[in-house]
């Protein structure tokens, strides 16, 4: 994990691993398969999860310098990061963080209800409604927001609010941007397990009224601007 680097407004906060070996970088961006791609990464860096319970979250990870502030990220280095349609990954978060439906590594000891990366928020409360809950979020800036649901430009970003990594992948095309990614390091075919996903798929835009959509499309207009999402269209 990189340091909090708070003189950094697009750096801030962002966990990364170095593949020395491939001279490249991952960028997590959490809620966008992270848990699946940190899986496959731990047998190419020599991480042991077994050490671990099979979690690649407590893991010791190598991490690369720290990330610059303005212009690439890691120079040098081939920086990759996956997004995700903001709406879509709020209801994740949601589904993973309040309704605890899904299996994995999410865990609820601090206040029963709410995931233990959320418990610091008092606008979080256990059994919310999902409206409440995209309420809640768009009244926490990302400068205080929990990387769950923190704005996926702040990941990827310099000072000047430009893109600072060479790679933006897609979890609605994961298997062939991971695999462009496989390619550019040299790396053969792999296919990514599912982790850390909910255990009944469901589709994010029943959950949303007109009115929650337009919150989230206000909140998240950045993400939607840099990469191109709509509500409805990935």
């Amino acid at each position: 994990m990189i340091p909090s680097l708070d003189g950094m407004t697009g750096h801030r906060d962002i966990e990364c691993i170095l593949l020395e070996r491939h001279r490249a970088v991952y960028v997590e961006i959490p809620k966008v398969a992270c848990t699946s791609i940190k899986t496959v990464l731990a047998e190419l860096v020599g991480v042991d999860l077994s050490e671990t319970a099979g979690n690649p979250h407590e893991a010791r990870w190598p991490t690369p310098p720290p990330a610059s502030g303005a212009g690439p990220m890691f120079p040098g280095l081939f920086a990759f990061a996956f997004v995700r349609n903001p709406w879509d990954r709020l209801v994740s978060c949601y589904r993973d963080k309040i309704l605890g439906e899904v299996d994995g590594f999410t865990y609820f000891t601090i206040r029963p209800g709410v995931a233990n990366c959320l418990a610091r928020f008092e606008a979080f409360v256990a059994g919310m409604a999902f409206d409440e809950f995209v309420r809640a979020v768009a009244s926490i800036p990302d400068e205080d927001a929990d990387a769950h649901f923190r704005s996926q430009h702040s990941f990827v970003t310099d000072d000047d609010g430009r893109l600072a990594v060479d790679f933006i992948g897609r979890y609605e095309r994961l298997a062939e941007d991971f695999g462009a990614v496989e390619r550019r390091l040299g790396l053969t075919a792999i296919t990514l397990p599912r982790r850390q996903a909910a255990r009944v798929p469901a589709d994010y835009t029943a959950f949303y009224t007109v009115e929650t959509r337009d919150i989230v499309a206000g909140r998240f207009a950045r993400d939607c601007e840099l990469f191109g999402y709509r509500f409805d269209a990935c």
